[in-house]
């Protein structure tokens, strides 16, 4: 059996989660916010990892606007495990950060890391597939592993990932060809069709130096700005790291290659208010969903619908099909759950207005 002593979690705390407003704020952002369960998000997501790794090992990558409230949300977690960013500066500067931080800590760490505000059922499932992404990688050190998730229906709000060819048979891992941005829904279609493709979850799992060496070669200003940072702790340092995607196309990846292994677990990234309440609605089995403070929604004759409250007054909806209703103390927002990108477009709104104390 293969030693887990080097075996770390990294789950990223910085979204702001707009495509739930108005329930998710800057200041109060999705993954730290209940919405399947009395728990925040952030803490169910190191719930299901702590059964394999302790909580010494686990560490949060956030914005420094967030650090103190999710202390507060997870206090099992070491104080000097939550890695706060002074200033967000994209997906290669988080990881970039947070692994240098876990190297300099163990220079054989291995990382699993994951989202912080996504929904997992199948548990188990999970926590196997976890494993198998740290003994991949165990095995085969040059490569950048990710966790795809089967797709089971044609979804234009994901990226997905094209496999190359099968290179392991137990546990099944492939080689991949390319990312793939979000689709169109005839090309989403066509990638359900094909089982060559796969939903990117975005849980990727890597030996620290292996990383860290495919960012410097790539650019080696990646590096040496967070080794500035690191010293200085000056946030004008930090901004000197280039801002750039963590998709692994800037990698040499002859060199570094990427492999994706199945997860076979049940996976929402809870991207917005359609894909909330069709989560809602498979763990409930009903279509109607209603959370409301006292009770204080009543419906006539409606059908499909997600309502949701955390403000006192009374809602009221008849003969309504297919919306959402999201109600707050400041703003209340009515959507038709088949275009939930219409939120990205209020948001723009709200700023060309100079509203942004509603954000």
């Amino acid at each position: 059996m293969q030693s887990t002593n080097h075996h770390y979690a990294l789950i990223l705390a910085g979204g702001s989660g707009t495509r739930l407003w108005p329930l998710s704020r800057k200041d109060l952002p999705k993954q730290m916010q209940n919405f399947i369960s009395d728990k925040p998000l952030i803490a169910e997501t190191v719930d299901r990892i702590r059964e394999i790794i302790p909580a010494e090992n686990i560490f949060i990558g956030t914005g420094l606007r967030f650090k103190d409230k999710i202390q507060e949300q997870l206090p099992d977690i070491p104080a000097e495990n939550i890695i706060a960013e002074p200033i967000a500066r994209g997906t290669t500067a988080a990881y970039a950060l947070a692994t240098r931080i876990i190297q300099t800590k163990d220079p054989e760490a291995i990382i699993f890391s994951m989202a912080s505000d996504h929904a997992v059922q199948d548990l188990e499932v999970f926590q196997q597939t976890v494993k198998d992404a740290f003994e991949f990688v165990t095995d085969n050190p040059n490569y950048i592993s990710i966790v795809g998730i089967k797709p089971h229906e044609p979804n234009t709000g994901l990226g997905y990932i094209k496999l190359e060819a099968q290179i392991q048979d137990n546990p099944v891992v492939y080689s991949v060809e390319k990312f793939v941005e979000k689709p169109s829904r005839k090309v989403a279609e066509y990638y359900l069709s094909t089982n060559q493709y796969y939903w990117n979850s975005a849980y990727y799992c890597y030996r620290a130096d292996t990383l860290l060496k495919a960012y410097h070669e790539t650019d080696p200003a990646i590096l040496d700005n967070i080794d500035k940072f690191i010293a200085s702790g000056l946030e004008s340092d930090f901004l000197q790291v280039p801002e750039k995607a963590h998709e692994i196309e800037f990698i040499n990846t002859k060199k570094y290659p990427l492999a994706l292994i199945p997860g076979h677990f049940r996976w929402s990234d809870i991207g917005n208010w359609q894909s909330l309440h069709k989560l809602l609605t498979e763990l409930t089995d009903t279509t109607n969903i209603s959370n409301t403070p006292h009770d204080n929604h009543i419906d006539v004759g409606s059908s499909d619908y997600l309502v949701i409250a955390t403000d006192d007054r009374l809602i009221t909806t008849a003969n309504l099909n297919n919306i959402a209703i999201i109600s707050t103390p400041d703003s209340l927002l009515v959507l038709n759950k088949d275009n939930p990108s219409y939120v990205k477009n209020i948001i723009e709104f709200i700023k060309e207005k100079g509203l942004e104390e509603y954000l």
